[in-house]
């Protein structure tokens, strides 16, 4: 199916240096738009505006059934990374006498709140990996409404 240029982006792909990353990677972070950080990128826990009220960046950037596929598939590695660490974390600090109940329905706890609550931060974190490879065209940009 072919995408009109409003809604995917088409820009050169770049290499971010070092200051613009960790800006834009902040602001990420703190849920904002990645661009400007001039205004929040969720409407809701689970929903993306559409553009940024400040800047007018569009946030869905590309296929918009398609453009946070990567953000699920990070939120969930995330999620088991925090896991593992955390279990052997837990093992070597209780070892030997290691409270395998409360390991258990910890772990499990842990796994489904994790996912949860990473959840805006995956999308967002993704968009502005997005932005730093993508340059933001102007094509991108609307007026602020």
């Amino acid at each position: 199916m072919a995408h009109s240029s409003s809604s995917t982006t088409e820009s050169a792909l770049a290499m971010p240096g070092l200051s613009r990353s960790l800006r834009v990677l902040g602001r990420a972070l703190g849920l904002r738009c990645p661009n400007c950080g001039g205004a929040p990128v969720m409407a809701s826990w689970a929903q993306v505006r559409n553009r940024c009220a400040a800047c007018g960046l569009r946030f869905h950037r590309g296929d918009p059934e398609y453009y946070f596929a990567g953000a699920m598939f990070a939120n969930l590695a995330v999620a088991e990374g925090v896991f593992i660490v955390g279990f052997v974390a837990f093992l070597f600090a209780t070892w030997p006498d290691v409270p395998w109940t409360a390991l258990t329905y910890g772990s499990a706890a842990l796994m489904l709140v994790l996912p949860v609550a990473f959840y805006p931060v995956s999308k967002v974190v993704w968009l502005a990996i997005d932005v730093l490879i993508r340059p933001v065209t102007p094509d991108e940009l609307a007026a602020a409404p």
